[in-house]
């Protein structure tokens, strides 16, 4: 019978978790100096700008708009605006049927009064891109654009240089806009605005690192472990749990158990089956991974994945970021990361 590993702490085995992850994690105390790298934040405020249109002059606005937006004008209008039950719906249409929602116009209002100033934003933003230009001095400086998108994302990156950030997706889980049957609770305890550089890094990270290589569940995980570990580096200050989307107690059981959660993996024979309904609570969103153990977090096949990265990079400690994000047979990095799980007693 399976134990219920991930109820069973104690508080010596939180202190003792606690010393692993300072030394499993390359950023805890390590982070580069990255003071004197120099960078410009672009972060605009197409929230306020779409709904300060004169709607008497709606086709006028939109134009002075597109010129203002020129990449992310077009995404916003066919991605979020525009009526997906109307594809023959005419941009001005979808523009105007959106802006002019009393739904969305109150949700706006409430955007608004939550960050009426960005300022605290533009600080974390300029730090985390001064490690990004750090770990990929070779890739475009990212710009940010702030939006209501009325739920539809959180944090997005539109191209390979801009990232649009859903403030909708920020207002508090207790928000009453939150329909706890769309959004359950694992996922509304992170519509806070503490979450909005875990998912800016998030969405960052996901463009850079790519999607997986193949479909198998180790593709998964190695990739997204990649993926965690660039968060990782560019919001060092950031606690594990966060960058998860875990609590502190989940985390707390993920390190306690490590060895338990890998054996269980191999015991499953998950790593090479092809991601389907049955095993994809092991890498995507999901309130548990109890098809590996009852108490498991959701995605934690990602947590291990980025154990196995970790390990990689400390046994190959010369590797810079681009290098790791090029090294795409996840076979062959698994047997050279030679991972090997911690056991607390």
């Amino acid at each position: 019978m399976i134990r219920n590993l991930f109820n069973r702490f104690a508080a010596v085995l939180v202190a003792l978790a606690g010393l692993i992850w300072s030394a499993c994690d390359p950023a805890a105390g390590n982070a580069p100096d990255v003071s004197g790298i120099a960078v410009a934040v672009h972060l605009q405020r197409f929230d306020r700008d779409l709904f300060a249109l004169d709607t008497a002059n709606l086709e006028e606005g939109m134009r002075k708009l597109a010129q203002q937006y020129p990449d992310f004008f077009p995404f916003f209008v066919t991605g979020i605006a525009h009526d997906q039950t109307n594809p023959e719906e005419p941009p001005l249409d979808a523009l105007a049927g959106f802006a002019g929602a009393p739904q969305v116009r109150r949700l706006n209002d409430s955007c608004q009064a939550a960050f009426p100033d960005l300022s605290r934003l533009q600080a974390d933003l300029k730090q985390m891109l001064q490690y990004y230009r750090y770990y990929l001095p070779q890739k475009p400086a990212p710009r940010f654009v702030t939006a209501v998108t009325e739920f539809i994302g959180d944090a997005y990156a539109v191209n390979d240089s801009l990232v649009m950030i859903g403030l909708d997706m920020f207002l508090g889980e207790n928000f009453s806009g939150y329909d706890p049957d769309v959004f359950p609770q694992y996922l509304r305890r992170q519509f806070a605005p503490a979450f909005l550089m875990p998912k800016i890094a998030m969405a960052l990270a996901s463009r850079v690192v790519g999607p997986p290589p193949g479909e198998k569940i180790l593709d998964y995980m190695i990739n997204n472990g990649k993926i965690l570990y660039l968060m990782d580096v560019l919001l060092p200050a950031v606690p594990d749990s966060m960058l998860l989307g875990y609590t502190q107690s989940q985390l707390e059981g993920c390190f306690a158990n490590e060895q338990e959660v890998w054996a269980r993996l191999l015991d499953m024979k998950v790593f090479y089956q092809p991601l389907n309904n049955k095993n994809q609570k092991i890498v995507m969103p999901s309130p548990s991974a109890d098809n590996v153990f009852q108490e498991a977090p959701g995605e934690i096949g990602n947590w291990v994945g980025w154990q196995i990265v970790r390990a990689y990079m400390r046994r190959y400690p010369d590797t810079s970021v681009e290098e790791l994000l090029n090294l795409r047979d996840t076979q062959q990095f698994l047997e050279k990361a030679k991972y090997k799980p911690k056991r607390v007693n």
